[in-house]
């Protein structure tokens, strides 16, 4: 059974007679970060006042027309990070994506190292620039509730409104053609356990398969443009999903938000425990994240002001981030990056260890190529 979704997606990929010919491409990113950070008096110990981060990725593709609106495509991106707190690429400090694309008039085919469709749907709170994600802002000010190194991997809060516990594990996916401007989409994961999640390798559930579907839709109401999306996912003897995001676009603004709920169907499953297995290791598995954010573009200038908040559903264990962080494309090679966050970081004790609470101002270049 669990081949059948494989099975179906290479019924669909055609063999058809080519027309024209393979196109490749290369693009890529690298930047820099320096971040200042002032934590409240107790935690000082646990951060650095001055820290550095770098990151970069580069993307390769192939891809090849058809027949009868057909197309073949081909990828490989490769990313790796210096001096992150959160080794979550494939490799930890490094990591690999590949994968193929097959469109057709019937839909999309992805197979391989991707982001399963309810993550590749939603588009709520604008972000942008050196502080785009939550973790992002955890390079510079520790989160006890999330780690992911050689040694540890804790969650025991979701660190996103998007469903990533699969991360980019190994997958195929079906996403269908628009009809009034709305897709639906599935995704299949034969293993769900991969350092881009949130899923720690010693769990007794960790290499289960998860299924997910999900739902996006864009309307434009002339004065306003709206995009939607919903997704749900069940990961065996893990947890089951929900996730949902609106945006709202007017001329050179925009709102949005998402929100996220986890939840244990039946009894834990999860009985063995490890030395690898820390405190609350899995406490994502039942809780609630949601965010909302505004951004603002004109020209080569883009600014997003976000708030994000999760908590535990059986625990004290709760993440509040805020953060306004700036762009500025001084031309098609460099961006300029300007940020400043607010956290606040509370565990399911008092202790220091347990807890932090800080801001952090960061500056930085990309180069693109």
């Amino acid at each position: 059974m669990k081949f059948l979704p494989l099975f179906f997606a290479v019924a669909l990929l055609p063999g058809i007679a080519c027309a024209g010919e393979w196109e490749f491409d290369v693009s890529g990113h690298v930047q820099g970060l320096y971040g200042y950070t002032d934590v409240a008096k107790r935690f000082e110990h646990k951060d650095k006042n001055n820290h550095g981060v770098g990151q970069g990725d580069v993307s390769f593709s192939a891809a090849r027309d058809y027949d009868n609106d057909y197309r073949l495509s081909l990828h490989l991106d490769l990313m790796g990070g210096i001096d992150q707190e959160l080794e979550d690429y494939n490799q930890g400090r490094w990591g690999e994506e590949a994968y193929a694309i097959g469109d057709s008039p019937y839909g999309r085919i992805m197979l391989g190292q991707t982001f399963n469709v309810a993550a590749q749907f939603h588009d709520g709170a604008p972000s942008v620039g050196a502080l785009g994600s939550n973790n992002d802002v955890v390079d510079f000010i520790s989160n006890p509730n999330w780690k992911r190194n050689g040694k540890v991997t804790k969650f025991a809060t979701l660190n996103t409104t998007y469903i990533n516990t699969d991360g980019v594990a190994p997958k195929i996916s079906y996403i269908s053609p628009s009809f009034y401007n709305t897709v639906v989409g599935f995704s299949y994961v034969p293993d769900a356990y991969n350092r881009r999640g949130l899923i720690n390798n010693h769990a007794s559930y960790a290499h289960k398969d998860g299924y997910i579907a999900a739902l996006y839709s864009e309307q434009d109401f002339h004065w306003l443009t709206a995009s939607l999306s919903g997704g749900f996912a069940r990961f065996h003897d893990n947890d089951n999903e929900f996730s949902a995001a609106l945006k709202l676009s007017r001329g050179n603004w925009s709102l949005g938000g998402g929100w996220r709920k986890t939840y244990i169907d039946g009894t834990d499953k999860q009985k063995s425990r490890s030395t690898a297995l820390p405190e609350f290791f899995d406490g994502y598995r039942e809780g609630e994240a949601w965010d909302v954010g505004v951004g603002y573009e004109v020209g080569p200038y883009h600014m997003a002001l976000s708030y994000f908040e999760s908590k535990a559903e059986r625990a004290d264990n709760k993440d509040k981030i805020w953060i306004f962080s700036n762009q500025y494309q001084y031309n098609q090679y460099l961006d300029i990056y300007l940020a400043a966050a607010h956290v606040d970081f509370e565990g399911d004790s008092r202790t220091v260890a347990d807890n932090n609470k800080g801001y952090a101002f960061v500056s930085g270049l990309g180069v693109n190529f």
